[in-house]
C-alpha cells in the first residue's frame, strides 16, 4: 500500500473521531446511527432533521437507493463526506427538503420570490420584438448619395449617410406615400368576417354593356384567304367551341379555316360532287356538319372521323324536291327542314330519324330554334308567328303580326328576350318577347306591336342574326351591294359609323357571329368571307 493511500485513511480516521458523537447520559449512550434512526422515525428539531434528508440526497446522487446501507469505514465515517454543513447539492442547495412551513429552507422561498419578480418585471418592461427586425440592419450604414434612387430619401441637401433603422423608416414612409392604404384595409372585423360566410366570388366579373352610337370594329384578314370559294359564300358558321370557321357555297365545297385574324390557315376542304350547298351548319357540339341544297338529299360529315354519309331523304316523310331551307338547333340535337304546304319536319341530329311534322296554316317563310333546343319559332307568309314546344311537338301560342309585308326571315335571341323578322319591303321589326306574351295573355291576337322598326335597308331582307348577348342584331339584303346594318339593343338604334362608305362588302350573302362575338364573318358574292374583329368582346 502506498504512502499516499495510508495518509488519506489516516485523515479520514481523524475526521471520524472528531465527528463521532460521544455517548452521554442524555442520549443513553447511543451511537450516531441510532440517533439518526430515531430522528427519522419520531421526528426531530429543525437543526437536527436536516442531516437525515441530506444524507438521503447524497445517497441518491451517488446512485444508491435509500434502502441500501451506507458504506462506513473502519472508523465509522461515510466514504463521501459533506463539504458544507447540512450537505446537499452542488452550490449548497439540498436535493430534498421537508415540505412544511416550519421546515422549508430559505433558498426555496427566496428563489420563488425572485422568479415572480423577474416574470412580472420582464412582462412589463420588455415587449416582444417585431419579426422583421434584424440586428445587422440596425447596425448598418447606408450612403444616400451613392445612387439616384436613394437621393430622394434625404431630408437635407448635405445629408450623406444614415443608419439602417432610419433608412428603413424612410423607405416605409415613401412606400406609404406612393401606395396609400386601401379603404378596405381599415374595415372592421365584423365586415371582414362577413366575407368568410359565403363561397361566392369576391370579385365582380360583370362585363360592361355595349354602348350605342359608335361601334369599335376592325377589319382583319379574310377568314378564307387561304382558300376562297369559286362561287358566292352562301353559308358561314363558327364552330361552337374551337376557333374554326366553316364556309360553303354553290361550288359544292365545304372549307374549314383556323380563325386567328392573322393567318387564318386552311384546315381541310371537302368537295360534294352532286350537291350545290345552300346551307351548312355544325351539329352535335361541332362533331358533325350537315350540308343541304336544292336537292332531295343531304350530307352528314363526321369531322372527327373524316367520314361522309349521304342521306337520300327524310325517313317517314314523302320525298321532297328540295331541302335547301334547313335550320339546326343551337345545341345541335335537332334539325328542322322547311317543306311545302306549311310543314316543318323535325329530325334527330344524331340518328337522322324523323321526329315530328309541325303544320302551319300558310307557307313557311323561316324558323329559328331557342337556345336550349326545346323550342322552335316560325313565321309564315300569312304574317302568323308560331311558338312550338318540341318536347310535346305542339303549338304553345300563335299570334298575327300585321307589321311585316310578306315576311322573309326570322331569328330569336339566345336569352329569348327579343325576336326579329324581316320582310320584302326592307323593314326589320324587333319585338320584346315579354310584351308579346303579355299581349297574348290579354287575348290580343291582332294587337302585337313591335318594339322598333328598322327601315335602313331598301330591298327585301334576306337574313337577321342576333349575337350571343343580344346586344347586336345584323340585318342584310342580297340584292344590292353594301346592304348590311348592325343594330344596337336594347336601344334598337343603328350604329352610325359602320359600314363606312369605303367598306367593300359586296353583295352580302350571310352573316355569322363567333360564340362570344369576338369575330363577325360576312360572306359575299365574290367568294370571300370577310372577317371583322369586334373590340368590345374580348373572347372568341
Amino acid at each position: 500500500m502506498s504512502d499516499q493511500t495510508q495518509a488519506k485513511r489516516s485523515l479520514r480516521a481523524a475526521d471520524g473521531q472528531e465527528r463521532r458523537p460521544k455517548r452521554s447520559k442524555e442520549d443513553g449512550g447511543k451511537t450516531r446511527t441510532e440517533t439518526d434512526l430515531e430522528m427519522l422515525v419520531f421526528g426531530a428539531d429543525e437543526d437536527e432533521s436536516g442531516g437525515v434528508f441530506t444524507k438521503i440526497g447524497q445517497e441518491q446522487r451517488a446512485g444508491r437507493s435509500a434502502d441500501e446501507p451506507v458504506p462506513v469505514s473502519d472508523e465509522g465515517s461515510s466514504d463521501e463526506g459533506s463539504n458544507s454543513e447540512g450537505g446537499g447539492a452542488e452550490g449548497g442547495a439540498p436535493l430534498f427538503f421537508v415540505d412544511t412551513e416550519r421546515d422549508a429552507p430559505d433558498w426555496a422561498s427566496s428563489s420563488e420570490d425572485e422568479g415572480e419578480e423577474d416574470e412580472a418585471g420582464g412582462d412589463a418592461d420588455k415587449a416582444p420584438s417585431a419579426a422583421w427586425e434584424d440586428d445587422d440592419t440596425q447596425n448598418a450604414t447606408v450612403a444616400l448619395t451613392a445612387q439616384a434612387r436613394t437621393r430622394k430619401l434625404r431630408v437635407a441637401e448635405d445629408e450623406d449617410e444614415v443608419g439602417g433603422d432610419v433608412y428603413e423608416q424612410r423607405l416605409r414612409r415613401q412606400f406609404e406615400q406612393i401606395n396609400p392604404a386601401p379603404a378596405w384595409a381599415g374595415g372592421s372585423a365584423t365586415a371582414d368576417a362577413s366575407l368568410l360566410q359565403t363561397s361566392a366570388s369576391l370579385v365582380a366579373r360583370k362585363r360592361a354593356q355595349l354602348a350605342p352610337g359608335v361601334l369599335d370594329i376592325a377589319r382583319v384578314r379574310n377568314g378564307n384567304q387561304a382558300g376562297e370559294s369559286q362561287s358566292a359564300v352562301l353559308s358561314a358558321e363558327f364552330h361552337p367551341t374551337a376557333s374554326v370557321l366553316l364556309t360553303a357555297g354553290m361550288d359544292k365545297t365545304l372549307r374549314l379555316f383556323e380563325v386567328d385574324g392573322k393567318q387564318n390557315q386552311k384546315i381541310q376542304s371537302l368537295h360534294l360532287r352532286d350537291l350545290p350547298i345552300t346551307a351548312a351548319q355544325f351539329v352535335r357540339g361541332g362533331q358533325e356538319i350537315v350540308a343541304c341544297g336544292r336537292r332531295s338529299w343531304y350530307y352528314a360529315v363526321d369531322v372527327e372521323h373524316a367520314s361522309v354519309m349521304r342521306l337520300s331523304s327524310i325517313p317517314g316523310v314523302p320525298k321532297l324536291k328540295s331541302l335547301e331551307h334547313m335550320r339546326a338547333s343551337a345545341n345541335g340535337d335537332r334539325l328542322a327542314f322547311m317543306g311545302n304546304s306549311g310543314q316543318i319536319h323535325v329530325v334527330a341530329a344524331r340518328t337522322k330519324q324523323f321526329v315530328a311534322t309541325l303544320p302551319m296554316n300558310g307557307a313557311v317563310s323561316d324558323a329559328a330554334f331557342t337556345a336550349d333546343g326545346n323550342g322552335l319559332w316560325s313565321i309564315g307568309a300569312d304574317n302568323e308567328v308560331y311558338q312550338w314546344d318540341l318536347r310535346m311537338n305542339r303549338c304553345l301560342s300563335r299570334w298575327h303580326d300585321a307589321s311585316p309585308f310578306r315576311p322573309t326571315c326570322l331569328d330569336i335571341s339566345r336569352d329569348a328576350s327579343y325576336y326579329a323578322s324581316g320582310d320584302h319591303a326592307g323593314v326589320v321589326n324587333i319585338y320584346d318577347t315579354r310584351a308579346v306574351r303579355a299581349d297574348h295573355e290579354d287575348r290580343a291576337f291582332f294587337g302585337v306591336k313591335p318594339l322598333k322598326c328598322i327601315d335602313n335597308l331598301t330591298t327585301a331582307v334576306h337574313g337577321v342574326r342576333f349575337n350571343h348577348s343580344a346586344e347586336l342584331l345584323a340585318v342584310y339584303s342580297r340584292r344590292k351591294p353594301g346592304q348590311l346594318r348592325l343594330v344596337h339593343l336594347p336601344t334598337a338604334s343603328v350604329f352610325t359609323n359602320w359600314p363606312a362608305s369605303v367598306s367593300n362588302l359586296g353583295h352580302v350573302q350571310c352573316v355569322a357571329f363567333s360564340p362570344q362575338s369576338g369575330f363577325m364573318a360576312v360572306g359575299n358574292d365574290a367568294g370571300k368571307a370577310l372577317l371583322y374583329r369586334l373590340q368590345h368582346y374580348t373572347s372568341y
